[in-house]
């Protein structure tokens, strides 16, 4: 009997949409985007899969999204994207994973929905 190893590769780098409309990143995320050298990003959203969310960095063009930082944790505030979008992140925690890529030779970031969490009630 002979075995044949094969690669496992999981991607553990999330964005999940806060409460507040954030948009957060976990570590691998952070450390994957290399966001501590990126001042901004783009949004777009994939015409033939409206599923599919991309980031694409800037360096400070008017109408992108802002790299803040609050602690050791990086986000971008682009609430007002997610509501015209219509997506209840309100009502759920909206998960994604986030995958490097490269689009027209410079790299780009895809925000793939993982998963829909109910939020529990603020009472």
């Amino acid at each position: 009997m002979r075995f044949k190893i094969l690669p496992v590769s999981i991607n553990k780098s999330k964005a999940t949409i806060q409460y507040s409309g954030r948009l957060g990143f976990n570590m691998d995320a952070i450390e994957m985007m290399s966001l501590d050298s990126i001042k901004s990003f783009f949004i777009a959203q994939d015409e033939d899969n409206e599923d599919i969310l991309y980031l694409i960095p800037q360096n400070d063009s008017l109408g992108d999204a802002k790299v803040a930082k609050a602690g050791d944790y990086y986000y971008l505030n682009v609430g007002d994207v997610f509501k015209n979008l219509e997506l209840k992140y309100k009502e759920y925690t909206i998960m994604y994973e986030v995958e490097k890529m490269e689009h027209d030779g410079s790299i780009i970031f895809a925000l793939k929905e993982r998963r829909q969490n109910k939020r529990k009630d603020k009472d």
